[in-house]
């Protein structure tokens, strides 16, 4: 029998361990986090306004059901700064059902590179992508290339701000799943004819990109407040 797709995830013992012992909510937040972590550490990093959106939940409520899985022993959390940074999340060894890979030695330049990329994806929250196997091939193309971590940074930020006026103005609802979505951005951005002022936009871009977001996460939480609140759950 096949599996239809390769990004399944082992929901063996561990997982009715979790169900056993957590709320409804509970263990919904569990399980997407598990579906979102790394296979290889267990590890996640989420935002409390994307999880109130994707679980269609408030944000007191996802507040409540982290509180939940730490007091358990479930996840371990690095809390964000504020509701919108990210929070750095792993499943505790007991409730994870793959063995966790654990740091030895100093990193190649490979790994090196592949993580920062990761942690550049990782910080707008308008890209959702797991790092596949085809996301891991392009980056290893670029690393090849010596494409430069910088560039790669720029051509995030430049994605990003265009992706967010889409979001803002209606025109786009869809989030970035691919890393290779940035492909084109990075060739606008190597162009010396694109942008000739090309080395002074980078910390232009990225403040862009950080305030097009605030906009856009504070439209899906005014969004999200209006349905939670008394009168739309009296409609329902």
């Amino acid at each position: 029998m096949r599996i239809k797709q390769t990004g399944w995830f082992a929901a063996g013992p561990e997982v009715r361990n979790a169900l056993e012992i957590l709320s409804d909510g509970g263990f919904r937040l569990y399980f997407y986090l598990c579906l979102n972590a790394s296979r290889a550490t267990g590890i996640s990093r989420v935002s409390y306004a994307d999880l109130a959106r994707e679980l269609a939940r408030s944000r007191r409520s996802i507040a409540s059901y982290f509180d939940e899985l730490r007091h358990k022993q479930v996840c371990v959390a690095t809390c964000a700064r504020n509701q919108h940074s990210l929070t750095e999340v792993e499943i505790c060894d007991e409730f994870w059902p793959y063995s966790k890979e654990r740091g030895a030695g100093t990193p190649s330049a490979w790994q090196s590179y592949r993580d920062s990329i990761q942690a550049l994806l990782t910080k707008r929250a308008c890209i959702k992508c797991s790092f596949s196997g085809a996301d891991e091939r392009f980056a290893k193309e670029l690393f090849q290339r010596e494409v430069t971590i910088k560039e790669i940074e720029q051509a995030i930020a430049l994605a990003c701000c265009r992706k967010y006026a889409g979001l803002l103005n209606g025109t786009d609802n869809e989030m970035i799943y691919r890393f290779s979505y940035f492909r084109d951005t990075l060739e606008e951005v190597q162009d010396p004819d694109a942008h000739p002022s090309q080395p002074q936009l980078l910390s232009q871009r990225i403040l862009s990109a950080e305030y097009y977001e605030e906009k856009w996460l504070a439209q899906q939480d005014r969004a999200a407040d209006a349905k939670f609140t008394p009168a739309a759950r009296s409609k329902a």
